[in-house]
């Protein structure tokens, strides 16, 4: 779109919004945020039909006041329509948790991974909530295995085939409904991280049929279950996890010195002081020990920070280099009393000009001469999507995996909102990002050099490397 397009189609907007916003508050005490005392929630109570009114359309004016595109994916027409159809759909008394059941779908058709409502934890699940008395997981290859059962019912690793006769696949495809993305695949991969919580609430019941095979494969076998209380699986679970293994650091690195190669474990985003000491470590010891190649492990990052990527680019780019190409940011009097931080009502947009570009080290400073491999997969997501794109724009070495979950134009930087009423926290995107020589017509993740599933990128990249 051109400059002077979008600054018409901006003012075009912002009319409308001062006319929705005048429209909605008044000059009483109580707005759209600010329920009246009679709609407020009292403790422990379920919510009335018309409180969950009141947060349906609390939640939709904030989403319009923040979000810089709201309709770029779903138009406008076929969202309210889906509003009109939840609100006339609610029964005169609701949980919290069957709220968020009814609207987290609507948040979903925005498009935005960044945008959306989390899950009701605390809510949901009390000491005595009935669960099913099974830890399920879903696997790369989308199969659904029991990680532990209590009373070892049903052996660790079998899988299941169907639960009170809903299969598998039938699950998940309606569990991707619940999870925000640009993309299926990596909505999916937030579907194996929330499988067991989705399942509760998408299919809990008073008791379970379940069909499955045995961990070595043979006849499908079926047992039914009752639920257990939530403690007891929960006491399972905490024991379980004292015998495993901590949790890996953001960051960290190995040599595999018969190889000449070294592997940088990249788990997230943050911490830039950090990363600034653990870089200068890394690159020292690679230089001491004459390692070759690096290969840099982002498949399992959801993002963070980016200025992170900036400090690690410094040693590995062979030319000045920026992630972004461009931004747009909307700052309206809802977001400025979100914010952390003052910022003017208005539009921002920038794009990147020569002198904003940043100068990687030099070889005496300490930048390495070696090559360098990305692992990528569905799930490398936000800043560490932005890392990947920039990594293979600036021809800093070849990507090894699969396209990332984040695409090349996106939103995100977001801001916390709660609901007024039930207090359900939603992330809702201000800001739209252009990654450097990114095609607003040409929408995707970073594509790999060499595309191969996730599980086996390392391997493949470990071979590349002692060939070359």
């Amino acid at each position: 779109m051109k400059r002077k397009n979008l600054l018409r189609s901006i003012l075009l907007f912002l009319l409308v919004v001062c006319t929705i916003k005048a429209q909605a508050q008044d000059d009483s005490l109580y707005s759209i945020d600010n329920p009246s005392p009679e709609l407020r929630l009292k403790s422990g109570s379920l919510l009335s039909r018309k409180q969950a009114v009141f947060d349906i359309e609390s939640l939709i004016y904030n989403l319009s006041e923040i979000h810089p595109n709201l309709f770029s994916v779903c138009g406008q027409g076929a969202f309210l329509q889906m509003v009109n159809q939840i609100e006339a759909a609610l029964p005169d008394s609701l949980s919290t948790l069957q709220l968020y059941k009814a609207i987290q779908p609507l948040v979903v058709r925005i498009g935005d991974g960044h945008t959306s409502l989390f899950f009701p934890y605390n809510d949901a699940f009390k000491k005595d909530t009935p669960r099913i008395p099974l830890s399920l997981e879903v696997g790369s290859d989308n199969a659904v295995t029991v990680s532990f059962s209590l009373g070892n019912k049903i052996p660790e690793g079998a899988q299941i085939l169907a639960i009170n006769d809903v299969t598998a696949r039938q699950m998940i495809e309606r569990m991707l409904d619940y999870e925000s993305g640009e993309s299926q695949a990596f909505r999916m991969q937030r579907v194996r991280n929330d499988f067991p919580a989705l399942f509760f609430l998408l299919y809990s019941a008073d008791s379970y049929k379940i069909e499955y095979k045995e961990p070595g494969g043979g006849k499908p076998r079926r047992i039914t279950l009752a639920p257990c209380p939530n403690h007891e699986l929960f006491a399972l679970k905490k024991q379980r996890e004292k015998r495993a293994v901590a949790a890996p650091e953001s960051y960290s690195f190995r040599l595999l010195s018969e190889d000449k190669v070294a592997v940088m474990d990249f788990k997230g985003f943050n911490d830039p002081e950090r990363m600034k000491v653990f870089a200068d470590s890394m690159f020292t010891t690679l230089r001491e020990n004459n390692i070759h190649s690096l290969i840099i492990d982002i498949t399992e990052n959801g993002g963070g920070n980016s200025e992170v990527g900036d400090i690690l680019f410094r040693y590995i780019s062979p030319r000045p280099f920026n992630q972004f190409g461009k931004e747009l940011a909307r700052v309206t009097p809802t977001t400025q009393r979100l914010m952390d931080w003052k910022q003017n009502v208005g539009w921002y947009y920038m794009e990147v000009q020569d002198s904003d570009m940043i100068r990687p080290l030099t070889e005496k400073e300490g930048h390495f001469k070696g090559r360098v491999y990305l692992l990528t997969s569905n799930r490398t997501f936000s800043s560490a999507s932005s890392f990947a794109w920039a990594f293979k724009v600036f021809g800093m070495g070849k990507v090894i995996g699969e396209e990332t979950g984040g695409m090349n134009v996106c939103f995100g930087d977001v801001l916390m909102y709660r609901l007024p009423v039930s207090g359900l926290k939603a992330s809702v995107s201000y800001k739209r990002f252009w990654q450097y020589g990114a095609d607003e017509n040409d929408i995707h993740g970073t594509l790999p050099d060499y595309e191969v599933p996730k599980d086996e990128a390392l391997a493949r990249a470990i071979e590349i490397a002692k060939r070359l």
